[in-house]
């Protein structure tokens, strides 16, 4: 099917290898060729590498066909360009746009729209500082750790800890914050998407939870009784039975086993399901009826009706916990500028929750619809609800406007991200959106394949396109929604230069580790000219994958995230030396130390006692930075270490100079910052690229190895652990509660189907990431196999026709020989080392004006500091008072009655009065200056800017709210002076002829000191 890649409005729905890059490059170019300004397109995908291809695609495109008319035919013929273009113009116009032209990632672009017009987006309160990585993770560790300080200090956070606990029953811990961390990242997320849910519906709660202990005794008490009228098929019935009820008499709300208890227990409760009398099979089929009948199916009903209740108690706590906890990230983080991806999102996506919202949101559209256009979404299986909010509005109006256009490619069967967001469904979304105005929408579909030989993709085909084994095994519902079109191969994959193998064996008990490295050795990796990835499901495997090749003399790099403190020597030993500088008391930390190759160059450098060599550690930190200091160690010992140590080294080293950028000062710090670290490791060149299949989705390779295809059923029943309805959301109670309650079970099956939805499109991304050979590997099948399973490795094995399970190969088609035309690889000649470059030297230093201050580092209680930052909020509150009052509200005591009370005193009741005069108010200000050759970077509280008629700045009065509990003026002055020097010296920068006036507010001795 010939695509008409100019239709105005286009979706795409591609398969794996059928060119969607091709395509949104044909497309840029079609557009800027037909007089678009490159300016006013926006091209979106959702990581950097892809971002990065797609702008070279275009650019070589571009520079072939302004060189070589053969080649400017071809692309005009690709695009369908009637007439002739000068494509050496079209390719200066985008080279000079370039700096404009948005071909990046939508975290990116939303970034740069909130950076752009946070004020009219309603991000108030500073800067917007976008937090990633080290710097999100000690934000949200800031807040913890206050978190549990204001639980030592007071009731707040005692409540708080109380709330955890409800939420977190059966799991309690004497390390509280690892648990609280993890409880958090776990359920934030959701919250943030679902806030305007029901948590924990009252329509589902049903009945108290101790109702069970309440009346249990008695319903057990009738079955006991009613046991007598039964009648048995076999004699061990009656036995079983009593085990039953004394395994109900024993069970306690919330423990979870009652199901998995055993006996006639499940089989008791899956007879409860129906409605009658409770029929089951334990060695014989018995029925039980009468007075035992009623009391056990009451008593069911009872304790599912409590595991219910606990359950939606529990998701009630969740609720508070997060909120809780959100609540401060909004005060703290949000109110302050500081956003992660996922806030700027909901920020870009708020339009669609409240009136004021949108209002503003139309604002800014208003401007970017003058400045783009052309809106070009890739992968789009991967988009989330919170993308599309973010983006909806802009594409309506482009795809509505006469001189606008919208592209949208991607690939419902690649769609492996439903656990960050990726909403498969929003394809639905778009087809009603443009389809239904005027048949504005153009679909096409795209399955030729440009990446893999036919031998692939008959395996490709085979297994993917097999729906009455997909529906067999995993219903009909996830079986329904998989879209299959058979894959061809583009014509010139169909020479037998081009020919390859696909290839599925069974391996024998000794599994991956005894096969993958012959099979890579037969296939000729490493020694001939092609590119390998081995794919695996998780980073753990990606490590064990890979040094288990390594150890057999190949060639490997991971793609993946590893985290520098764990998984090496070098990584663990430095992070342990920050921990000791951290702790001192901390044995194990020292005692890790002095095994490692640091305790002798310490001991040169600082001597035997551990204090002096603690001493000047921390010196030489203060002096250099952390980084500095590291780096010193480690420069000093890279020549004992392995290429990986190194390597090790300096990810460290490097990490620990975005650290000491940051502006934190404390080895705790430093220490939290690597314990967090994570490297994302890309692929480079190697003979074997192990990876995820998620990493892989996007890249081809000529041969492709999948060591190991799961066995296990999809889904695990143990990871659903939200149910969501109309409405509502919930923590889900035990398997067994959910049978016999009808919204839970249709909830679960709903995501059931979701779950094997996504492993299809993971079997299919890996299966399609090859070009000429693909070879996969399965498990040795059990003496007992359950072939019914719903599990991919039964998928593909009955999809091939392989029901024996016997090893060795069972699917293979192609000529194994087809390596044998691939060239060897070209030994390059040793490539001299290159020259060691000096120590880096710091273009700038960089400081705070908190860092002038005298005194040293002042320490404060948690307590001492939540009372600060409540009294700087409060003071951030309070305009011009003669203009508005501030409003200001709290109970004696409290920050806001303090400062209420002390703005009330005449002499600086004035100092918050414009009366008339052109004076712009600055709260939170931040401050950025260049000082004696010192970078210099600070926030002022409140900033007055006094303008004559002309609007020329003729005094600047900075004001700095202390609550430090000094007993005179001269303390504070001698603490602080050095900051409000810096404060006067930036001012006097940006205001070379304005007078500058810097002001303390003391709330102890509640007055205002004038610095000299």
């Amino acid at each position: 099917m010939t695509i008409d890649i100019l239709a105005k409005n286009l979706l795409i729905l591609a398969s794996a290898g059928s060119g969607k890059t091709y395509q949104l490059g044909n497309r840029v170019i079609g557009i800027v060729a037909s007089g678009v300004e490159p300016e006013r397109i926006v091209a979106l995908t959702f990581t950097r590498k892809a971002a990065g291809e797609f702008a070279d695609s275009v650019v070589n495109k571009l520079a072939k066909a302004a060189v070589d008319p053969a080649a400017a035919a071809a692309l005009r013929g690709a695009v369908g360009l009637a007439e002739e273009v000068d494509f050496g113009e079209v390719l200066e116009r985008v080279v000079k746009a370039l700096p404009r032209f948005t071909l990046g990632t939508m975290d990116s672009f939303f970034s740069r729209i909130v950076r752009g017009f946070q004020y009219e987006l309603g991000l108030t309160g500073g800067r917007f500082d976008l937090l990633e990585g080290p710097r999100a993770d000690a934000a949200r560790d800031e807040i913890l750790a206050d978190i549990l300080g204001e639980a030592l200090d007071g009731p707040a956070g005692e409540e708080f800890l109380h709330a955890f606990r409800r939420a977190t029953p059966g799991k309690e811990n004497l390390q509280i914050q690892d648990p609280l961390r993890r409880f958090l990242k776990t359920w934030h997320g959701l919250y943030r998407d679902a806030r305007t849910l029901e948590w924990g519906p009252d329509a589902l709660a049903g009945i108290p939870v101790d109702e069970w202990e309440k009346n249990k005794h008695a319903w057990i008490d009738q079955a006991r009784r009613g046991t007598a009228e039964l009648e048995f098929s076999d004699k061990r019935q009656p036995d079983a039975l009593a085990k039953a009820l004394a395994a109900f008499a024993s069970h306690t709300i919330g423990s979870g086993i009652l199901g998995d208890a055993g006996g006639l227990v499940p089989k008791l409760i899956e007879a409860a399901a129906d409605t009658g009398p409770l029929t089951l099979k334990h060695y014989k089929e018995f029925t039980i009826t009468g007075p035992c009948n009623e009391a056990l199916s009451e008593l069911i009903a009872l304790a599912a009706g409590c595991e219910l209740a606990a359950a939606v108690g529990r998701t009630r706590a969740i609720r508070d916990v997060v909120a809780a906890y959100d609540a401060l990230c909004e005060t703290r983080l949000r109110m302050n500028g500081r956003l992660g991806f996922d806030d700027v999102k909901e920020l870009m996506g708020a339009w669609a929750g409240g009136e004021d919202a949108r209002l503003r949101r139309e604002a800014v559209d208003f401007r970017l619809d003058a400045r783009y256009g052309h809106w070009l979404l890739d992968e789009f299986q991967d988009t989330s609800g919170a993308d599309w909010r973010g983006l909806q509005p802009l594409i309506d109006e482009a795809a509505a406007a006469e001189d606008g256009s919208m592209f949208v490619v991607g690939d419902q069967k690649q769609a492996i991200y439903g656990w960050r967001g990726g909403d498969v469904r929003l394809f639905d979304e778009v087809r009603e959106r443009y389809g239904s105005h005027g048949n504005q929408l153009t679909i096409a579909p795209m399955a030729d394949s440009w990446r893999s030989c036919p031998e692939v993709l008959e395996l490709v085909n085979t297994v993917c396109g097999d729906l009455p084994t997909m529906r067999r095994l995993f219903g009909g519902e996830a079986a329904g929604r998989w879209d299959w079109t058979p894959h061809t191969p583009a014509s010139h994959l169909t020479r037998p230069d081009k020919c390859g193998e696909a290839r599925v064996e069974r391996m024998d008990e000794g599994g991956w580790e005894e096969r993958l490295v012959p099979l890579l050795k037969e296939i000729g990796v490493g020694e001939r000219d092609m590119s390998c990835g081995v794919l695996v499901r998780s980073n753990s495997q990606v490590r064990e994958v890979a040094d288990h090749l390594r150890a057999a003399g190949l060639d490997v790099v991971e793609d993946g995230h590893r985290k520098p403190a764990e998984d090496g020597p070098v990584g663990i030993a430095i992070a342990h030396l920050l921990r000791w500088l951290a702790e001192p008391s901390d044995r194990f930390s020292r005692g890790v130390v002095a095994m490692s190759p640091f305790d002798p160059l310490l001991l040169q450098r600082h001597g035997e006692s551990w204090f002096a060599r603690w001493d000047g550690l921390l010196r030489r930190a203060s002096e250099l930075g952390f980084s500095g200091m590291v780096g010193e160690l480690v420069e000093a010992l890279r020549d004992d270490w392995s290429p990986f140590g190194r390597q090790r080294g300096a990810d460290v080293v490097a990490a620990l100079a975005a650290f000491d950028a940051s502006g934190a000062v404390t080895a705790r710090e430093a220490a939290d910052w690597i314990e967090r670290l994570e490297i994302s490791q890309s692929p480079g060149a190697a003979a074997v690229q192990v990876m995820t299949i998620h990493k892989s989705k996007g890249l081809g390779f000529d041969v492709v190895v999948i060591p190991e295809v799961p066995t296990d059923s999809v889904p695990q029943t143990q990871y659903f652990d939200v149910a969501q309805g109309p409405g509502w959301l919930t923590a889900v109670p035990p398997v067994w509660t959910r049978k016999l309650v009808p919204e839970l079970a249709a909830a679960e099956e709903r995501w059931r189907a979701d779950q094997r939805y996504e492993g299809f499109c993971m079997l299919y991304v890996a299966l399609t990431r090859a070009k000429r050979g693909l070879y996969v590997l399965l498990k040795a099948l059990p003496k007992r196999p359950d072939t019914d399973a719903p599990s991919l490795s039964n998928w593909l094995a009955e999809s091939i026709g392989d029901s024996a399970g016997e090893t060795g190969i069972i699917y293979q088609k192609g000529d194994p020989s087809w390596v044998e035309h691939v060239p060897l690889q070209n030994r390059a000649p040793a490539v001299p080392g290159l020259p060691l470059l000096a120590a880096a030297v710091p273009r700038r230093e960089r400081g705070t004006p908190s860092g002038a201050k005298q005194g040293g580092s002042i320490r404060r209680s948690a307590g001492g500091l939540r009372f600060g930052r409540e009294v700087h909020a409060a003071f951030e509150a309070v305009g011009w008072i003669d203009e508005e009052p501030p409003g200001l509200a709290g109970p004696p005591g409290s920050a806001a009655a303090m400062v209420t009370e002390f703005i009330g005193r005449s002499a600086i009741d004035a100092l918050f009065e414009r009366r008339g005069r052109n004076i712009a108010l600055f709260r939170e200000q931040p401050v950025e200056a260049i000082l004696d050759g010192k970078w210099l970077s600070g926030i002022i509280d409140r900033l007055h800017l006094h303008r004559d008629a002309d609007g020329r700045v003729t005094r600047a009065v900075v004001i700095d709210f202390k609550t430090d509990a000094v007993d005179s003026p001269d303390a504070l002055l001698e603490r602080y002076g050095g900051q409000m020097a810096a404060y006067r010296a930036a001012m006097h920068l940006a205001y070379p002829t304005a007078e500058v006036e810097c002001l303390l507010l003391s709330t102890a001795t509640g007055g205002i000191v004038a610095a000299p």
